[in-house]
């Protein structure tokens, strides 16, 4: 099987929403599910990731949003564009190498994750990009591509760990032992 890889699919730095929104319009992962990753918190610390001055060191996102691939023979992968592991990584192994062990972390900041279908994902989100920039102008270059929305957005509903309107919120604990069961 080959395996998919990062430079066929569009991506922007910092607009990881969009990435995965874009990646869940393509044939190979209509059937997989869209992980948000955020804290009850403000962040969450996550190793591994490109925007890291130190990829041993945990950067702090307020959010992040994967891809969990539903790859033949029951096989599961987290897609990352943002990550110094690879873009297609098994589940087990992103967990262990891209999440700080929980017992060091505040319970405010021990990441959550929402795990909804990539269609539900593709359909609902809604994201003008307001997040994205303050009265100075745009925080991160945005993409060349238009946003999923030019009114509206929504993404507050989908990072807010205390929403529960979209997909489910499970502990990492959880999502481990879902995608267990799914490979046996």
């Amino acid at each position: 099987m080959k395996l998919p890889e990062r430079e066929r699919y569009r991506y922007q730095s910092r607009y990881c929403e969009e990435n995965i929104w874009h990646l869940c319009q393509q044939p190979e992962f209509q059937h997989s599910d869209v992980m948000v990753i955020a804290s009850k918190g403000r962040f969450f610390p996550i190793l591994c990731q490109r925007e890291a001055s130190v990829p041993t060191e945990p950067l702090l996102w307020d959010y992040h949003v994967v891809l969990l691939w539903h790859a033949a023979l029951g096989v599961r992968y987290i897609l990352d564009f943002d990550t110094t592991l690879p873009f297609c990584t098994p589940v087990a192994d992103y967990f262990h190498q891209a999440f700080v062990d929980e017992s060091v972390l505040k319970p405010r900041f021990v990441p959550l994750f929402r795990v909804m279908p990539s269609a539900e994902y593709a359909e609902k989100l809604l994201s003008d990009r307001r997040h994205m920039r303050d009265a100075n102008g745009w925080l991160a270059e945005p993409p060349p591509w238009s946003p999923t929305s030019v009114t509206d957005s929504n993404l507050h509903k989908f990072t807010d760990m205390h929403d529960t309107d979209y997909g489910q919120i499970l502990t990492a604990a959880q999502v481990l032992m879902h995608t267990g069961k799914l490979m046996q």
